[in-house]
Parts: structure tokens; sequence; C-alpha cells
């Protein structure tokens, strides 16, 4: 009777335990997916859902944690794989590294499981159609190698971060013949100031607030990195005065601009 007691009595925990561990798992996945499609997931890094882009591809495939843990914090010297260690918390990291792991077992064609009703997929069009200008600025708004790009805020095309302004429903016309100076001036309506009870403070774009938790894309960080709140921590939100969206551009010259809103414009008309 004490064997039989003890198993109905150790076996409903057992499952408890392994529920909620599984639903820990998951949650952490989650949360690395978001920081991937955040960071890593532009078309001229690893893709969507790590399928091929100009990185490698990392769906499909195999690695150790220590590995990606060391990639991610420390970078790859020389290539286009930047150092994340001070841009993301160790929690950060391990979700990443979870969600990346994750995707071992996913097929290397089409979206994971998670993303295929979300993700957008990118337009497919002929390099025949592109002038020269437009190619360019597509290189441009996507390019890996800046630090600060256009695609670290926006998303076009179905690849990048809806940070920002959906680019996707302007057009040259609308900004008026002087383009460059319109991008390099446009107000920066959305971002706000986010006063930490810590004495951190930082613009950010604020992504939604709940009850409990309140999410924010921080500014400070490049690229925006997706910071997620506790209420509690929060000493106020107020209208941010002192950014511009020049700031977030000033990498570029003013013949790259013109090539990228060239780009943009472009993809606005499909």
């Amino acid at each position: 009777m004490m064997k039989v007691w003890a198993g109905v009595v150790i076996l409903p925990a057992l499952l408890l335990a392994e529920q909620q561990g599984s639903l820990g798992t998951s949650a952490v996945v989650a949360r690395g997916d978001q920081l991937f499609a955040q960071g890593c997931a532009v078309g001229y890094c690893h893709g969507t859902a790590g399928a091929a882009a100009r990185s490698p591809r990392l769906r499909g495939r195999v690695f150790e944690r220590d590995y990606l843990v060391k990639v991610i914090r420390d970078g790859i010297p020389n290539t286009a794989m930047p150092a994340w260690g001070d841009r993301l918390t160790d929690g950060d990291i391990s979700a990443l590294v979870a969600y990346i792991q994750s995707l071992a077992t996913a097929s290397s064609e089409g979206p994971a499981p998670a993303e295929a009703a979300s993700a957008a997929p990118p337009v497919a069009v002929k390099e025949s159609e592109l002038s020269p200008e437009v190619r360019q600025g597509r290189e441009l708004f996507y390019d890996a190698q800046r630090a600060q790009r256009c695609s670290n805020c926006h998303r076009l095309q179905g690849m990048g971060t809806a940070v920002s302004a959906d680019l996707a429903k302007l057009s040259k016309q609308q900004l008026g013949a002087e383009a460059v100076t319109a991008v390099r001036n446009a107000r920066a309506r959305r971002v706000q100031e986010v006063a930490l009870k810590s004495g951190d403070r930082f613009p950010a774009v604020v992504l939604d607030r709940g009850p409990a938790v309140t999410r924010v894309y921080d500014l400070k960080s490049t690229p925006p990195v997706l910071r997620q709140l506790e209420n509690s921590e929060i000493q106020v939100i107020q209208t941010q005065r002192a950014w511009r969206h020049a700031q977030a551009v000033r990498g570029y010259t003013a013949d790259e601009l013109r090539a990228v809103w060239a780009f943009v414009d472009w993809a606005a008309q499909r």
C-alpha cells in the first residue's frame, strides 16, 4: 500500500514539475525568438527564423551551448558577427542560445513553427527590375556591417525590426523633393524617455504596457534592445525632447540617404 500511495502522490508531482519546466523553457525560447527577430533575422544577417542569408544558416544545425554563448557574447573577429556581451544581459544571451538550439530540429527551409503565422515573407524581385540606385539603397538599408542601419528600426519587405514607422506607407513624393533633409529632420514622435527608479534613463519606443510589465525598445543600444520592465521599476515615462532621427542616420552620407530613399520609394509602390 505504501508503494501505491507513494506512486499516486509522487507521479503527479513529477508530471507537474515536468510541465512547469516545459513552460519555463517555452518562455525562454519565446524570449530568444523576440531577440533574434529584432537583431539577427534581417535579410543581410542570419535571415528569418535562422534561414540562410548573407550570414550562415542556423536552422537545422546543432551547436554546443558554450560555443553559442561565446560567439554571441564576444562576436567573431574580422567578420560581420558583432559582440553582444555589452548590450545583452546573461539572461538574454541564454534565451538566444535556447532559441537557436530549438532550430536544430527545424527543416532547412520555411519559417519556424512559432513564426509561420506572423512572419511576412520577403518580396521576390528580379535584380533586373532594380536600378543601380535602388540596389545600392537596399544594400545600405540592411547592411549588417553598419552598427547603425535603417533595418535596426524599420521593417521593409518582410525584413528588419518594426520599432518605428512603416516606411512602406511613405514615398518620396510625400516627403517632398528634399527627401534627405526630411529624413534627417524627421520628428521622432514615438520616442519617449524612460526613467527607472534605479536612476537609469534612456530614450525608448514603448511597445506595450500591461498591468504588471511594460515592454520597450531601448534606443540607447545599437541596434535597439527589446526590454521587459516590471512596472514597479519604472519611475516615469515621458516625452523625449532631445532625441532626433538625425542621430539614427548620422552614419550615412547625403548620397547614401538618397539611395536609401530611392529603395524605400520603390518598395512603397510594390
